[in-house]
């Protein structure tokens, strides 16, 4: 199967657009000038269901609507648009939207490292153990989240990308850096890279001999946006890039898909299944991740009914996120105290094997904060956020819980003001 992407130019051309009032798809053109649009055939004609559109996961996943910008930005888009501005004068007025949107979430831009006093635009190293790449020809998706918190790796006139192709010195950097055990290669998407391209990266990953790498991750959507990438009999590249996935289990590093998956509507084309088969048959793992998503999966039977599901297939339920404060995130957020009902509602009910879910997380600059508990002072009744680092740029701060003020619509950690510990020597 071959796959045909839409953009904004040729969205309309989709047979389903039919079905959408002439406004939604007016929307469809303002945002997308602010927010990158793509889509593919699978997704529109076998994720869908256009009857119900605007209630649809896989639609809101992929379609933007006038809610994902501040109303004010819509409108002065739409006034470009339809003034006839040169394109050059609407991309001036994305731009500067753009920009306001927080573009690089939880200080990424701090995390690029150096090598030999010269930076690594296409590598992030914020946690101890584990560096991320992004591969020139992997920062692009086979279609595009509305929610994605990488947004601007597909802003063509920003200077905003994280990206390099030179393997070499992020193998040399893991040599300097003997704590390093785990590479993520991320995006974009690095499975819209061709098995050649791939395997020249591993190949040289291969011949460094890193002694210290233990693991290699691929973060990727592909199993829901085109699972066609793990399936022979439609893709004639497909089998290379399971027998890639076999060289690198068979040199004795460990190999994980971290899959992207927000609902389990995604997982209901008997091509999925087949696909998470053939990876698994490589000794590759899959751990699964999304973030809590108003609109989409914002329901504990959801996410009970996701994970249960992923378990069933072979995979690991691994984070719940928190939804990042970049681009539409005021269209997807849901308060913490939310998040975590929405998480112990889902996790009591599913089975055993489902509880390995880290959940709720956010990916902050500091590092990834889980939401514990909430816990009530039965003296005055006053609430509190239990939370922990499992993550954190200094590792030995991990693991140590503390008390936030509760704030039922707080949506980030940066909004809770933290508890001030005082000791009395009456106490002592």
């Amino acid at each position: 199967m071959k796959i045909f992407s839409y953009n904004i130019k040729n969205f309309r051309q989709i047979e389903y657009m039919k079905l959408l009032p002439e406004e939604v798809k007016q929307e469809i053109e303002v945002v997308s000038k602010v927010l990158p649009f793509k889509a593919n055939n699978y997704v529109v004609d076998y994720l869908i269901d256009w009857k119900n559109y605007e209630t649809d996961p896989c639609y809101i996943l992929t379609f933007p609507n006038k809610h994902m910008l501040r109303e004010a930005d819509y409108e002065k888009v739409k006034w470009a648009v339809e003034k006839g501005l040169p394109p050059h004068e609407v991309t001036k007025i994305a731009n500067e939207i753009r920009l306001s949107l927080n573009p690089h979430p939880a200080q990424q831009q701090s995390n690029i490292p150096t090598l030999n006093g010269e930076p690594l635009p296409g590598v992030q190293h914020k946690y101890r153990d584990i560096a991320l790449f992004f591969p020139t020809q992997g920062q692009t998706c086979h279609a595009n989240c509305t929610f994605c918190f990488r947004w601007p790796q597909f802003v063509k006139d920003l200077d905003l990308q994280f990206s390099m192709k030179e393997i070499d010195q992020v193998c040399e950097y893991f040599r300097q850096h003997e704590h390093l055990h785990e590479l993520l290669f991320t995006g974009g998407d690095p499975m819209i890279m061709s098995p050649r391209t791939i395997s020249k990266y591993i190949e040289t990953i291969f011949k460094a001999d890193l002694k210290n790498l233990k693991t290699i991750r691929f973060g990727t959507k592909s199993l829901t946006w085109w699972p066609f990438v793990f399936l022979p009999q439609y893709n004639e590249e497909a089998q290379e890039m399971l027998d890639l996935f076999k060289r690198i289990t068979d040199k004795g590093i460990h190999l994980s898909i971290m899959a992207h998956f927000n609902h389990y509507q995604e997982m209901s084309n008997s091509a999925v299944a087949e696909a998470i088969a053939n990876i698994r048959a490589t000794g590759a793992e899959i751990r699964t991740q999304s973030p809590l998503l108003n609109h989409i999966n914002a329901s504990a039977e959801v996410w009970a009914t996701m994970w249960d599901q992923q378990v069933n297939m072979g995979m690991i339920p691994y984070y719940m996120f928190i939804e990042r404060e970049t681009g539409p995130y005021a269209y997807f957020q849901v308060p913490l105290a939310k998040a975590y009902e929405i998480y112990t509602d889902a996790i009591r009910v599913t089975s055993s094997l489902a509880k390995t879910v880290t959940a709720p997380s956010m990916s902050a600059a500091k590092g990834k904060a889980q939401v514990m508990g909430i816990i009530e002072n039965p003296l005055n009744g006053e609430k509190y956020f239990q939370i922990q680092y499992i993550r954190h740029r200094d590792y030995q701060q991990t693991y140590k819980p503390f008390l936030m003020h509760y704030d039922d619509k707080a949506t980030w950690i940066d909004q809770l003001k933290p508890v001030e510990m005082q000791i009395h020597h009456s106490d002592l």
